[in-house]
C-alpha cells in the first residue's frame, strides 16, 4: 500500500505506524529489542516503515518522543525530518483518535 501519510504512536518498547490516504488505513508494529536498549535499531526500523511519506507526525509519552524526535533531527533520517509536520505527546490514544488528529494536522 502507498500511502501519503503516517502518524506513530510510540513508546520505549513498541511503536504503532499507522500510513493512511484518504480512505484506507494500514497499521504495522514494531517492538524494540527485548535484552539490551538499541534505541538506533527501534528508530531504524520505525523510519524504515516511513520511507515514502508525504507527511508524518510523532505522537507518544514525552521521554521516548523527544529521544526519538532528536534522533530524527540529528541528521539520521534527513529526508523525513523534512516531512515531519507534528510532534505530539500523547500516552495511550484509541487508534481512531490519533488518526483523526493525525488527518487534521496533515490537512492544515
Amino acid at each position: 500500500m502507498s500511502s501519503p501519510h503516517a502518524a506513530v504512536w510510540l513508546n520505549a518498547d513498541e511503536a504503532h505506524i499507522y500510513r493512511f490516504g484518504a480512505g484506507e488505513v494500514e497499521k504495522r508494529d514494531v517492538k524494540a529489542s527485548g535484552h539490551v536498549r538499541d534505541d538506533r535499531a527501534y528508530f531504524e526500523a520505525i523510519l524504515a516503515e516511513l520511507a515514502e511519506v508525504q507527511g508524518w507526525m510523532i505522537a507518544g509519552p514525552v521521554g521516548p518522543l523527544t529521544t526519538f524526535e532528536k534522533y530524527v533531527r540529528a541528521g539520521h533520517a534527513e529526508q523525513l525530518g523534512k516531512k515531519l509536520v507534528g510532534v505530539e505527546a500523547m500516552d495511550h490514544p484509541r487508534d481512531g483518535e490519533l488518526l483523526r488528529h493525525a488527518r487534521r494536522r496533515m490537512a492544515s
